[in-house]
């Protein structure tokens, strides 16, 4: 059980930090500090903890719903760890967690993939 938790919150902090350093940077990877990848730091920690609680609630999730439990999971936790760097008020935090459901998406557990 805590072998499994444990692979929740790493997975969902990898997937959370880089989408949200990506967009932090904007693509620029010559831009990213440590202060950057301390902040994505702070988020993928929220958004790991975040889904290991939605595992709880959700036990038998599949590869389109772990992406979106991801996806709004990473919105909220980078809204509140940092305000946006461009656009909108939450426009950073959304392109944020599209990234990460994204991430999860495509380098997901294959387990979720239609034969067919």
């Amino acid at each position: 059980m805590i072998i499994r938790l444990v692979k929740i919150w790493s997975e969902k902090f990898g997937e959370a930090w880089t989408a949200c350093m990506l967009c932090m940077v904007q693509g620029d990877f010559t831009a990213m500090t440590v202060s950057h990848a301390l902040t994505a730091s702070k988020t993928g920690a929220l958004t790991g903890i975040g889904c290991v609680i939605a595992s709880f609630i959700s036990p038998n999730r599949n590869r389109v719903t772990d992406a979106f439990v991801t996806g709004l999971v990473t919105s909220a936790a980078d809204i509140m760890v940092h305000p946006s760097h461009f656009g909108l008020k939450m426009s950073e935090s959304l392109l944020t967690g599209f990234c990460a459901a994204s991430i999860c998406y495509l380098l997901g557990d294959k387990k979720w993939q239609n034969p067919l």
